[in-house]
């Protein structure tokens, strides 16, 4: 099985092989929805959850608040945010479309070395916020037991698409699903994306699964109108099959096996251990901000276009009026860059990610260098 340890694997990951992948076959989620029913069902189904979601900015994933200045995400995303504080860098997460700084994450420690089957580790974190958000909500932690059977709400704006197609493009939007546990196991909750003919008890009238943007996000129960975090998005078994098609299931991380763990940490209480990671940012953490040069739309043109890596297609493409360009690779994972240098652009979020054009033939370029912090790759177009 693949090791992951930090977003930014993520990333390399998905430009060269499987997008956003524990392992070759338990993929990480989709946003996707049952294909009977009106795409604007789920936009609505989101609204009653908008407020307490936090968006981790890693350029994805998800949290959810759960106190004043916490959110309870995954660990698999969190790692991401103490390589930057490592790197001299801080963070902010968007809350109700407003920057926060992070001032600390909290987590376990085997994350540093993750070992082969990611699925044995401890997939959860807290963020601590530098100030507190306003006009947010918190969700309680779901303490009971009791979670096989329950209705679960899920809430994100990572990859469209149905049970039937799977992956569709990312529109941006924050879409909601619903569906049904089966399983709670010691670090798990589980349920599978049914579909609609299916005769089962677990079929729910919103059926659906989160995903790539969506991990660290929530799965809600709602009691008595109290809405209750109790999974946090983590992996996807497709059972050797394609991601996000109907018969997946989904792998949450159960929150009321940790209830301890977090209010220890979040009351100042957690135990001195070499099993817990606390991370800060530097005193002297700076923001990353790259440099912004200008780039006329024809020099734009030359970029444009389909680039090929070991059989896998990515494609370069503008959006109008604007002046950055988009990277699209597998299974609908778009990324944006800024122009930074002649023939260069980079990520806005993710330092040290580079895009160069080389070899410049009849009004177009004909190689792509994506430049990676420990690694680079080089494209030829088709």
């Amino acid at each position: 099985m693949k090791r992951i340890n930090s977003i930014v694997l993520f990333l390399i990951v998905s430009l060269i092989s499987v997008s956003f992948s524990y392992t070759i076959s338990n993929k990480r989620e989709v946003m996707i929805t049952r294909h009977d029913k009106d795409e604007a069902e789920f936009l609505k189904l989101a609204k009653k959850f908008e407020k307490y979601i936090c968006h981790l900015n890693l350029p994805d994933c998800e949290g959810t608040i759960v106190a004043d200045q916490w959110v309870l995400s995954a660990a698999h995303c969190a790692v991401g945010i103490t390589q930057k504080f490592e790197n001299g860098r801080k963070h902010f997460v968007i809350i109700d479309d407003v920057e926060i700084e992070v001032d600390k994450v909290i987590m376990y420690k085997e994350w540093d070395d993750p070992q082969a089957d990611n699925s044995l580790l401890k997939d959860i974190a807290l963020l601590h916020l530098k100030t507190k958000p306003i006009d947010a909500m918190q969700a309680k932690l779901y303490v009971d037991e009791d979670e096989v059977d329950k209705l679960v709400y899920m809430v994100g704006r990572g990859n469209k698409g149905d049970g039937l197609i799977g992956i569709n493009g990312n529109d941006g939007k924050q879409r909601g699903a619903t569906n049904r546990i089966e399983t709670a196991t010691k670090n798990w909750l589980t349920w599978t994306f049914d579909h609609p003919d299916t005769q089962t008890k677990y079929l729910t009238e919103f059926e659906g699964i989160s995903g790539p943007g969506d991990s660290g996000g929530p799965a809600f129960i709602v009691k008595n109108n109290t809405v209750y975090l109790a999974g946090i998005s983590s992996w996807q078994d497709t059972k050797g099959g394609d991601e996000g098609l109907y018969g997946v299931v989904e792998n949450y991380t159960r929150v009321s096996q940790y209830i301890q763990w977090i209010n220890e940490e979040m009351t100042g209480n957690g135990n001195v251990s070499e099993a817990i990671l606390r991370v800060e940012p530097k005193p002297d953490a700076t923001v990353y901000e790259p440099k912004i040069i200008s780039v006329n739309a024809d020099t734009l043109k030359k970029y444009v276009g389909e680039y090929e890596i070991s059989g896998n297609i990515m494609r370069v493409h503008t959006k109008e009026n604007d002046t950055k360009i988009y990277l699209f690779v597998s299974e609908g994972q778009e990324y944006e860059f800024v122009p930074t240098g002649e023939h260069e652009f980079s990520s806005e979020i993710l330092e040290g990610y580079k895009l160069e054009f080389k070899n410049e033939k009849n009004g177009v370029f004909k190689k792509l260098i994506i430049i990676q912090p420990d690694v680079t790759y080089e494209l030829t177009r088709k």
